[in-house]
């Protein structure tokens, strides 16, 4: 892995600040052909009411800064909790909507089927038609999807509205980052600024879960949707009020567009609903989960067709298979598969023992404050020559804290996850922003022309990434429940004085209510059924922890065997020129 000088840093991150106002040098070879025909269009103009607030503000810096810092926030976290918000109840949306457990599980797979494809396609809008009619535009359609979710009632509605949802929110990343830049000097935009513009969409989560008890109490389903309404107003006022430095526009959309991009969407929303139901149907039960991933197969296989023949493609898949990207993809994957073990493994832990959100309020609020803690030291020790040890450190701390997490049992409550859940949290909270500075900066080398690329692989690599990581250790979950629950069964005999001791107690506890011995003794052995199941769910569970840990440890072990291959690498290199 390769570092770059903190000048290299200023320069690039000027760069991003100035929008590629001034054309950028780039290797002959990998120039874009985009920059020299396309067109520029007159800039967009800010609505007269915004400027007088800019330039109001401008007489204030420290109340431009907070500004600017909570538009960020809002916006960011808006995008966080469209889809936290609803994958942290799905037991209180069932019960509204009169849907299965498993049902439930389509309002995630609508959205993130769309979520992706709708980023780039609403970047290329961004930088044909400018930054104002983006947002205004942009965020006037997700509050009318938001809005319209206030009055669904039925599952089929609700299915198309997430998957509106999904596209809509695609907009509100880019701006929650951008807003951030204003407030920071060239040389600070691509290190404190992008750790600060990833703020909102990293505290979703626990936010989510610490403000879902009191929502549900409220009013179940609607008020979630109530509170994503009230959000989607609020950043529609703050584009409106709050102007962002416009990049120069630039003519991008071609007419291989209509078939690139229809191919792409297809091969994404496939990929999405297989890894998201499949688990739930379970793979190889239903015909339907290889038919949508043939298709989707198909979709992705067309779609790279088309953009290899194209001079100005979406997806630049040359330079996305250039080594340095199939290492930052690669890693980008699999960290992001263990950063699942807090939703997956975490939380599915504590609902098996029997808990909801509202025990759980405390550990994220842990949570919540590890992201910040996190976000706050990253933004502060960031330089280039020391990513690679911010990444051994947290991969490290991910593989420590699912060691620890390995060792639980029935009586293990949220006090014991304190710890290792607040240090998953920090691993991620300086994981993310280090490795998107890396993107960005391979990126900003080979022109404007990589971003829609590099913003796909991001987003791919933090959406399907998640998807695959649950995907995976919930399979093994389900795998090594059924492993552990006929390994428990199979010394289970009723002749045992120890069982039959055991049954009479469960039996016990029910004669205020039953009289018939018969159906005592029935009860009694359907709860100790109960109680084998959930232990075998729980051990399966340490399992995952163990899993997670052992991963760790060999992605540990491969950046260390990567860092010392860079170093004698380098050591060779000096030693040439010296002779030479």
């Amino acid at each position: 892995m390769t570092t770059r000088s903190d000048s290299d840093v200023r320069q690039d991150a000027g760069e991003l600040s100035t929008r590629d106002a001034s054309p950028q040098t780039v290797p002959p070879e990998t120039a874009s052909s985009k920059t020299e025909t396309a067109p520029p269009v007159p800039p967009s103009t800010h609505h007269p009411f915004a400027v007088e607030v800019s330039t109001w503000l401008l007489q204030y810096p420290r109340l431009r800064i907070a500004v600017y810092a909570l538009a960020s926030l809002v916006i960011g976290m808006t995008q966080g909790l469209g889809i936290n918000l609803v994958s942290s109840n799905l037991p209180g949306i069932q019960g509204s909507l009169g849907i299965s457990n498993v049902e439930s599980y389509w309002l995630v797979a609508a959205y993130t089927a769309t979520s992706v494809t709708g980023t780039i396609l609403l970047y290329k809008i961004r930088t044909q038609f400018g930054f104002r009619r983006f947002g205004e535009y942009g965020l006037l359609f997700f509050a009318v999807a938001s809005m319209a979710q206030t009055f669904t009632h039925d599952f089929q509605t609700a299915l198309a509205v997430r998957a509106v949802m999904g596209f809509a929110m695609a907009s509100l990343g880019p701006l929650a980052l951008f807003y951030m830049f204003e407030i920071f000097p060239p040389a600070k935009k691509l290190t404190a600024g992008l750790c600060f513009g990833l703020a909102g969409s990293q505290i979703a989560l626990p936010v989510s879960r610490i403000i879902s008890p009191h929502l549900l109490d409220l009013g179940h389903w609607h008020q979630l949707t109530t509170l994503e309404s009230g959000l989607s107003l609020i950043c529609l006022a703050i584009i409106w009020i709050l102007p962002l430095t416009h990049p120069p526009r630039v003519k991008v959309f071609e007419r291989t567009d209509w078939i690139s991009y229809p191919l792409i969407a297809t091969a994404v929303a496939c990929m999405s609903v297989v890894l998201t139901m499949g688990r739930y149907y379970w793979w190889q039960e239903k015909d339907w989960i290889g038919e949508v991933l043939v298709v989707g197969i198909i979709a992705l296989t067309l779609s790279f067709m088309v953009e290899l023949k194209r001079k100005n493609p979406i997806i630049d898949l040359r330079w996305l298979m250039t080594p340095e990207m199939l290492l930052f993809t690669g890693s980008m994957l699999f960290v992001r598969m263990l950063l699942s073990e807090q939703t997956t493994g975490m939380v599915g832990f504590l609902n098996l023992v029997g808990l909801l959100n509202d025990q759980l309020v405390t550990l994220f609020m842990v949570i919540l404050a590890a992201t910040f803690a996190g976000l706050v030291v990253v933004s502060i020790i960031h330089k280039a020559n020391r990513i690679v040890y911010i990444h051994l450190f947290s991969i490290a701390l991910i593989g420590i804290a699912s060691l620890m997490d390995a060792s639980s049992t029935v009586d293990t409550r949220p006090e014991q996850f304190y710890l290792t859940q607040g240090m998953i949290a920090f691993a991620g909270a300086i994981f993310l922003p280090t490795s998107l500075w890396l993107g960005f900066i391979r990126a900003l080398q080979f022109g404007q022309s990589q971003i829609i690329s590099f913003v796909l692989v991001f987003l791919s690599t933090q959406n399907i990434g998640a998807q695959v990581g649950s995907a995976f250790l919930g399979t093994i979950q389900i795998l090594r429940e059924k492993f552990h629950s006929a390994a428990l069964v199979e010394h289970i005999n009723l002749q045992n004085p120890l069982v039959a001791e055991r049954i009479a107690q469960y039996s016990h506890l029910l004669k205020p209510v039953l009289n018939d011995g018969t159906q005592l003794n029935a009860e009694g052995l359907a709860l100790l059924s109960q109680k084998v199941t959930q232990q075998a769910g729980l051990l399966a569970y340490n399992d995952v922890f163990m899993v997670v840990s052992y991963m760790s440890l060999g992605c540990f072990a491969v950046l260390c065997a990567h860092i010392w291959v860079g170093r004698i690498q380098t050591k060779k290199r000096a030693a040439a020129e010296a002779v030479a």
